[in-house]
């Protein structure tokens, strides 16, 4: 079982309209609204492949219910903690070009009781689990380490982890021994303090050294490059797609904690991670072609995986 965290949920409205000018009113002609967040999305695209999953979330009270019932109509297994802090929404606006704008509110502080409900429902949950995912942003106040001992603990009990944040949390939580860590560029040059200019290999390879097990850095149509103990590689499609990026990114935290859970670990080898990276590029690909985060149509993943382009990094 995967377990996926997500502490910075948002409720995920998406408003298709055929263009945006700024400055002018807009039609909506299309809207979705839907429990959200990284660790949410992940959860909702292992479940719609067939993976067991579960997703765990602090959210406000007004909201509970209405988002217990959109996971449990959607299938998604959850373990909801209650908070007085009211839940933060993320707003993709969609053109009929497919271009998407977001706008994302920032988190409300969250008590530290609620912290202490949370790690509770990760030790419960970890008895049956082989994978922690810990994707997003932190509410405001959050302590920097948060991310830090949720690692620390999901290594006590066995688990192995995906790490998909940025800055400080990130910065923290790396010497705590992140199985695998999945940052964007601009992420890891905000966790490392580099140059922007920093490549994406190098910046995988500070991550190592700072203490990630592996890593991945993102670069938008630019793929991917993994630096891993034993191996470096990129990997992109070979023609790049258009359309909803939203949950693009919490795909592929979805397909490599699947990676992780099946090989018990990091995959070895050049062969292991080259299959993984083509999963994972596949099922983010095919998540940009849904109208909505946390989606993944297998036929799409299993058509874009022969177009997933992989290259050994050089020395």
């Amino acid at each position: 079982m995967i377990v996926t965290l997500t502490p910075n949920p948002a409720a995920d409205v998406t408003y298709g309209v055929d263009a945006v000018h700024l400055g002018d009113s807009h039609r909506v002609h299309d809207m979705t609204e839907r429990a959200g967040g990284k660790g949410l999305n992940v959860a909702s695209v292992l479940t719609g492949l067939g993976e067991h999953a579960v997703a765990v979330a602090p959210v406000g009270a007004a909201d509970l219910a209405a988002w217990a019932a959109d996971l449990t109509d959607r299938g998604v297994s959850h373990r909801l903690v209650e908070s007085p802090s009211a839940t933060r929404r993320s707003i993709a606006v969609v053109e009929a070009d497919g271009r998407t704008t977001l706008f994302n509110e920032a988190g409300q502080p969250q008590p530290d009781a609620v912290w202490t409900r949370v790690a509770e429902a990760l030790a419960a949950l970890s008895d049956q689990a082989e994978v922690l995912t810990v994707s997003g942003s932190l509410p405001a106040e959050a302590p920097d380490d948060l991310v830090a001992r949720f690692v620390v603990e999901a290594a006590r009990r066995g688990l192995h982890t995906v790490v998909d944040c940025g800055g400080a949390a990130l910065a923290a939580a790396l010497p705590a021994g992140p199985r695998l860590v999945k940052p964007n560029r601009t992420e890891a040059v905000a966790t490392l303090g580099v140059d922007a200019g920093t490549s994406p290999r190098a910046l995988a390879r500070l991550l190592l050294e700072r203490g990630a097990g592996a890593a991945v850095v993102t670069d938008g149509a630019s793929g991917l490059e993994l630096v891993a103990p034993d191996v470096s590689l990129r990997a992109r499609l070979r023609e790049p797609l258009r359309g909803n990026p939203t949950g693009a990114g919490d795909a592929m935290t979805a397909a490599l904690a699947v990676e992780l859970r099946d090989a018990s670990g990091l995959p070895s080898g050049v062969d292991a991670w080259a299959e993984a990276l083509r999963r994972a590029v596949a099922w983010s690909a095919a998540a940009v072609l849904q109208p909505v985060a946390g989606v993944v149509d297998p036929d799409d993943a299993a058509r874009l995986f022969q177009s997933v382009q992989i290259e050994e990094s050089p020395a």
